[in-house]
C-alpha cells in the first residue's frame, strides 16, 4: 500500500492529506476484505491532474473527486505487471482539492470525504459499480462497512455515507 502526495498540491491541500492518514485506512480496509496481501497505490493530488487523467484514460474532459484504475481489467490485455509477491489490484487518484470543496458543501470534515473517496476508489478496484439501483445499494452498504470499521479502529463515530445514486 502506498500513498503518493502531487508536489503540486498547495500546502493546506498536502496538509490536509497527509493529516487524513490514508494508509492506515487503506490498510485496515483491504485486511477487512480479506486482501491483506494485495497492493494499491493512492495519489492525492490536483483537480488539474485528475481531469487531465479523466480525459486522457476515461475520455470525458471534465473534474472529478475520485478515479480508480484496476491493474488488469479485462482478458487479452497486454498490460503486463512486474513479477511481485503482492497482487497489485490498481491505482487510484483522488482531488484533494474537490474532496475539501465537497465536504464544505455537504458540512462534512474534509478528513471524512477524503476517506470516502478512498474506499469508493477500492470498491472500483474490486469491480463495484453504480451505474444501476441495486449494485449501487451493495456499494453503498460496503462503503458503510469499510469506514466504521475504520471508524471503529480509531475509535471515533462511524461518519455518515451518502446513499449512491444509479449515474445517468
Amino acid at each position: 500500500m502506498s500513498v503518493l502526495y502531487s508536489r503540486r498540491l498547495s500546502k493546506p491541500d498536502r496538509q490536509l492529506a497527509v493529516a487524513t492518514a490514508l494508509e492506515q485506512l487503506m490498510i485496515g480496509a483491504l485486511e477487512d476484505l480479506g486482501l491483506g496481501s494485495v497492493s494499491v497505490t493512492c495519489r492525492l493530488t490536483t483537480p488539474l491532474e485528475v481531469r487531465q487523467l479523466n480525459r486522457e484514460f476515461a475520455g470525458s474532459d471534465h473534474n472529478t473527486d475520485v478515479l480508480a484504475f484496476p491493474a488488469a481489467s479485462s482478458a487479452g490485455s497486454d498490460f503486463l505487471l512486474p513479477p511481485s509477491n503482492l497482487a497489485f489490484l490498481g491505482d487510484i487518484a483522488i482531488s484533494v482539492r474537490t474532496a475539501a470543496t465537497q465536504a464544505e458543501l455537504t458540512g462534512d470534515d474534509p478528513e471524512s470525504e477524503l476517506r470516502l473517496l478512498a474506499v469508493h476508489g477500492l470498491l472500483h478496484l474490486l469491480g463495484h459499480d453504480h451505474g444501476e439501483e441495486e449494485p449501487a445499494a451493495r456499494m453503498t452498504q460496503a462503503t458503510e462497512m469499510l469506514l466504521g470499521r475504520d471508524a471503529a479502529r480509531r475509535g471515533v463515530k462511524a461518519p455518515r455515507v451518502p446513499v449512491l445514486r444509479p449515474r445517468g
